[in-house]
């Protein structure tokens, strides 16, 4: 038997589908071979003569993310386009089409029905693949005593109905990962602005956090998993036979369980690692340990992006960080002293949002040797604490901090995002006359007017989406720069 694995997110820069390594090393383990697709390198008429050069007995497609959660005047909304993939798929091969990945946790059921899928496994169910196949090829096992599945059950003539089996019960550990499967040496380009271009390793899974707009914990679960230390670096041992040597680990936090970071960075120190690696991560201010700090400098690492969120106590507890801006302030003075190399954003735009909390955000941050990245607005996502409050409050049209598609959408599905009236529609235009220095705050989409304007389902955006995902970082300028406006990110 052979399956076709399929990343079906076009995204800008192409960016390796890691997961699809863990499925091909769950069907390797019963007997499967495997071919890998990346749509970001493929046409349609490539991806078609494919299927039709292959009798393949099943696919398995990944989604990555549902958007990029940048707001824009055309916002990015991959669906429509996988939905044309999964049709195409359909039309050569008569095996399953089983779906998967971050985004299509987001919302598995309704996703499933949307593309027209077979079978879904929401979350990190890469075990409960090879008990699907069972069940499909062998007859084997019921189905709805597999973890993590998403199916289609039948009613007695009616229409059938989409149903999610439970996650497998907690284990504290994470099992070794084989890699290999995946070319990663057509993403590899090594350099420090391009971290998505590194070789990616997960060393936990799970967010134990309670960010009130995050969809981590719904994905990965709310209890962290941990990797062991020896695990971990096989994985990177790997990476080191081909010649790649930066890498990016991705963690929801790499934090999050403070003790297990601790312990990869001794055991890499121990090795010397620090001579073979450079890498990078993400990390929250909480949990932020001096010894975390005194570690990372002697272990290779490059730089940590935290998510700051915001500055004011006010507007942090408005976003349901764990954290304050004492503990934000405690990690600068880590970084500081131990030289670390600090990347950090900020989520502007939240409930209670005004410009002058926005100033104190903007205000505090000049000064400090650490470039922010400036999301405006936030996405409204389903399952989230934050989505469950929008679609509690009423009508998405009738919330006049609601953009995007607020008509026909009380799913979510489709991007919606919050940003709080009382900015006003030339925040972009204040933003510019704030900052200081132009050098060192960004944002990840063009600034526009932020207006009220309904266009068709729209609110405030054209009515169009761009299905392939792409980030542009650039630069915010003061207002006496205003005729170089932006400067675009090499």
């Amino acid at each position: 038997m052979i399956f076709l694995l399929m990343s079906a997110h076009r995204w800008d820069p192409p960016s390796p589908p890691a997961a699809l390594d863990y499925v091909a090393w769950e069907l390797e383990k019963i007997g499967i071979d495997s071919e890998i697709a990346d749509i970001s390198f493929m046409d349609i008429e490539e991806l078609e003569s494919l299927l039709q050069s292959n009798q393949y007995d099943g696919v398995c497609v990944t989604i990555r993310n549902l958007e990029r959660t940048a707001f824009s005047e055309k916002l990015h909304f991959p669906l429509p386009a996988i939905k044309k993939l999964v049709q195409l798929v359909k039309t050569y091969c008569s095996g399953p089409i089983i779906v998967g990945g971050n985004g299509f946790s987001i919302m598995p059921e309704r996703i499933l029905d949307y593309l027209g899928a077979d079978y879904g496994i929401h979350g990190g169910g890469e075990d409960s693949l090879p008990l699907l196949i069972k069940y499909l090829f062998e007859n084997e096992g019921d189905p709805g005593k597999i973890p993590h599945l998403v199916y289609r059950q039948n009613s007695s003539g009616k229409k059938s109905i989409i149903k999610r089996n439970l996650m497998s019960p907690y284990k504290r550990k994470l099992p070794a990962v084989k890699r290999g499967y995946v070319n990663y040496c057509r993403y590899f380009r090594p350099g420090y602005e391009n971290f998505s271009r590194f070789g990616n390793i997960e060393t936990k899974r799970g967010c134990p956090y309670h960010c009130m707009y995050c969809v981590e914990p719904e994905i990965k679960g709310r209890k962290v998993r941990v990797k062991s230390p020896e695990d971990v670096t096989q994985e990177v041992d790997w990476f080191l036979r081909k010649g790649i040597t930066c890498f990016f680990l991705t963690d929801s936090e790499f934090n999050a369980d403070c003790e297990a970071a601790v312990a990869l960075l001794q055991y890499w120190r121990k090795r010397g690692y620090h001579r073979k690696i450079q890498w990078l991560t993400y990390a929250t201010p909480a949990h932020f340990s001096e010894e975390l700090a005194a570690l990372l400098p002697q272990s290779g690492n490059l730089g940590i992006a935290i998510d700051f969120g915001h500055i004011s106590n006010k507007m942090l507890a408005n976003l349901g960080k764990s954290y304050t801006k004492s503990d934000i302030e405690e990690a600068l003075h880590l970084g500081e002293q131990y030289g670390l190399t600090f990347k950090g954003s900020l989520i502007l735009g939240g409930p209670e949002e005004t410009r002058e909390t926005i100033r104190e955000a903007i205000e505090f941050f000049h000064g400090v040797v650490c470039e922010i990245t400036i999301a405006l607005g936030i996405r409204v996502f389903p399952n989230t604490p934050f989505g469950e409050r929008i679609r509690k409050s009423g009508s998405l049209v009738d919330n006049p901090n609601l953009y995007g598609k607020v008509i026909d959408n009380d799913d979510l599905l489709e991007p919606v995002y919050y940003i709080s009236q009382e900015l006003g529609e030339d925040i972009f235009d204040y933003l510019s006359d704030i900052i200081p220095n132009p050098q060192q705050f960004y944002t990840l989409a063009s600034p526009f007017k932020v207006q009220s304007v309904i266009n068709g389902h729209f609110r405030g955006v054209i009515p169009e989406y761009k299905t392939a995902g792409a980030l542009q970082m650039q630069y915010i300028t003061p207002a006496k720069e205003k005729d170089a406006s932006l400067s675009s990110r090499k």
